[in-house]
């Protein structure tokens, strides 16, 4: 099981000397740019927002002329899916990435800190820095409008129309490069998560004597309309909301909440 053993801060430097570790090194920039360089020849440049995954001992210098600021880590027992150095682009996925970061950074200098939370904090590290590495990366086009309904797709007042006017691109050559990159349309996406969404709720109880009803179930996954919901269900899975909970049952899928 992978566990954070080292984090620190970079106040504001400009160079650190050739050097190695033993575990992966995940390195986010916080301020400032400059460049990595690697003992087998190559490297990168970086910027703030980026992040940087530097395999065990492997030799790197980084040099910035104008100054740089990081939080960085390592990782004992982590071993990802390739190995070599990794530059993550900026996005919201790193931003999160970060946030659990600092948090790793404030527990594991708290003296009383029990290692379950830093196993905790660091098993989500993981679990984003996987995603990261092993998604194929979004455009700067397409994932402005992912985010967004990755984030809005349960709230029935929600519009792609609104998502489509945040992103300074014609709404055609958005949608072209979306279906390029995630093999659906923006709104298959959609229904797709809503649909996800509704087949969770389908399968929990409010509590042991009492269900959601479907009209519940259509507002919670974002379909404002109970009818409208039970018939894109059906053309989804084939089976309306009812007999997909009924099938759950009969096949013992469906386990108490």
């Amino acid at each position: 099981m992978a566990i954070v053993n080292y984090i620190e801060r970079h106040l504001k430097t400009y160079t650190v000397k050739q050097h190695k570790h033993l575990f992966w090194e995940i390195i986010y920039v916080t301020e400032g740019k400059g460049v990595f360089t690697f003992e087998t020849g190559g490297g990168f440049a970086y910027q703030k927002g980026q992040v940087i995954c530097i395999p065990p001992n492997l030799y790197h210098y980084n040099n910035s002329s104008s100054g740089f600021k990081n939080i960085h880590l390592t990782l004992e027992s982590w071993n990802p899916s390739r190995n070599e150095p990794i530059l993550i682009e900026a996005s919201s996925y790193t931003k999160d990435l970060y946030t659990l970061m600092e948090l790793s950074y404030k527990y594991f200098h708290l003296p009383t800190t029990q290692n379950e939370l830093l196993l905790s904090l660091t098993h989500s590290i993981v679990a984003i820095l996987d995603f990261l590495i092993k998604a194929p990366p979004a455009s700067k086009i397409s994932q402005p409008l992912q985010e967004s309904i990755i984030n809005n797709y349960t709230d029935c007042d929600f519009s792609l129309d609104s998502a489509y006017d945040a992103i300074p691109y014609s709404r055609e050559y958005i949608r072209k490069i979306f279906i390029k990159e995630h093999g659906i349309s923006p709104l298959a996406y959609l229904i797709e998560m809503r649909i996800d969404c509704a087949k969770q709720l389908l399968i929990r109880r409010v509590s042991d004597e009492e269900e959601y009803s479907i009209k519940e179930i259509a507002q919670m996954s974002g379909f404002s309309d109970p009818l409208y919901f039970s018939r894109y269900f059906k053309k989804i899975t084939g089976v309306s909301p009812k007999e997909y909970k009924l099938t759950m049952l009969k096949d013992n899928k469906l386990s108490p909440q």
